[in-house]
C-alpha cells in the first residue's frame, strides 16, 4: 500500500506542475500512470505430489472374523461373552439339533436299506447287471443325503477358526438365527494394524506398498511408525467423496492399542 500511495502522490504532483507551467506554454501530453498493486497473496497450493499425505485411520486386529450360521435355528447355548479369550476350534454358540439329528437317523436308515437291497440282488443268480447297478446308485444317493445331513448337524455348532478375543456377541438364548446374521465377532488383538478411513482418490496414486508411515494415536497421545502393506483395489464412498482404504502394519507392538481407536497417519510419498 505504501507503493500505491507513492505513485498517487507522484501523479498529483505532476498534474499540478503541468498546470502551473503557464497558459502561454503549449499543451503537453499528460503521462498516464498505470497503478498496480504489487502485493501478492501467497495461497497454499494443493500438494498432490508432496512429501507426505495425511489421512484419518482406525485401529483393527490384523486377523478377525465375523461369524454367522448358514442355516436357521433356535439358540440353545451361548458359550462365550464379550471380552472372553478363545482358541481356534472353540464352540461359541449352539443351535437346537433335534430336527437335524432326526434327519441324520433317517438318512442312515435309508442308506442301510439301500445297501440291504444291493446285497439281496447280488444273491439272486438271475439278477441283471443293470438292476444291481441301479441299486448301487441308490446307495450312493443315500450316502450323499446322509453326508448333507451330517454337515447340517455340524453347522448347528458355531466355532471360531482363529484364536483371539471375543469382541461382541449379538445373540441370546431362545432367539432364532437366520443365515448370514452376524452373531459373534472374534479378533486376534495381539497384532494390531491401522486402516485409513478418508484417504482421497486424489492422493491414492502417490501411495505405494512399502512406504513409511508416521501415526499419531489420539487416545494414547503416542506416535508410532509403520509401513503401507495393502491398498484396496476398489473405492468406497464417504459423505459423497471417493476414498480408498490403505492398511498400515505397525513396526512395534502397542499393548494399550484397542480395537476402534482413532489415529492420524502421515504417509511418506516422497520419491
Amino acid at each position: 500500500m505504501k507503493d500505491y500511495r507513492f505513485f498517487l502522490l507522484l501523479a498529483t504532483f505532476l498534474m499540478l506542475t503541468l498546470t502551473a507551467c503557464g497558459a502561454n506554454s503549449a499543451p503537453a501530453d499528460i503521462p498516464t500512470l498505470v497503478i498496480t498493486d504489487i502485493q501478492k497473496s501467497e495461497e497454499p497450493s494443493s500438494n498432490m505430489g508432496g512429501a507426505t499425505i495425511t489421512a484419518s485411520a482406525v485401529a483393527l486386529p490384523a486377523n478377525s472374523v465375523s461369524l454367522s450360521f448358514p442355516l436357521t435355528g433356535s439358540v440353545v447355548d451361548v458359550a462365550v461373552a464379550d471380552g472372553d479369550k478363545v482358541s481356534a476350534g472353540d464352540r461359541l454358540v449352539q443351535l437346537d439339533t433335534a430336527i437335524l439329528e432326526a434327519k441324520v437317523h433317517e438318512a442312515e436308515a435309508n442308506k442301510k436299506a439301500a445297501e440291504t437291497q444291493v446285497n439281496y440282488l447280488r444273491r439272486i443268480t438271475n439278477t441283471s447287471t443293470e438292476n444291481i447297478q441301479a441299486a448301487e446308485a441308490e446307495v450312493a444317493r443315500q450316502q450323499a443325503i446322509l453326508d448333507a445331513a451330517l454337515e447340517n448337524l455340524n453347522l448347528a455348532t458355531l466355532t471360531t477358526p482363529i484364536g483371539g478375543t471375543v469382541a461382541s456377541v449379538d445373540i441370546s438364548l431362545g432367539e432364532t438365527v437366520t443365515p448370514g446374521l452376524i452373531v459373534v465377532i472374534v479378533g486376534d488383538m495381539s497384532e494390531m494394524q491401522l486402516e485409513t478411513t478418508d484417504l482421497s482418490e486424489r492422493d491414492i496414486p502417490d501411495v505405494k506398498i512399502g512406504q513409511n508411515v508416521s501415526a499419531y494415536i489420539d487416545a494414547l497421545d503416542q506416535e508410532v511408525s509403520g509401513k503401507v502393506t495393502y491398498i484396496a483395489p476398489q473405492a468406497s464412498s464417504l459423505g459423497g467423496d471417493v476414498v480408498y482404504t490403505v492398511t498400515i502394519t505397525l513396526n512395534e507392538k502397542v499393548p494399550e492399542l484397542r480395537w476402534g481407536m482413532s489415529a492420524e497417519v502421515k504417509i511418506n510419498v516422497e520419491g
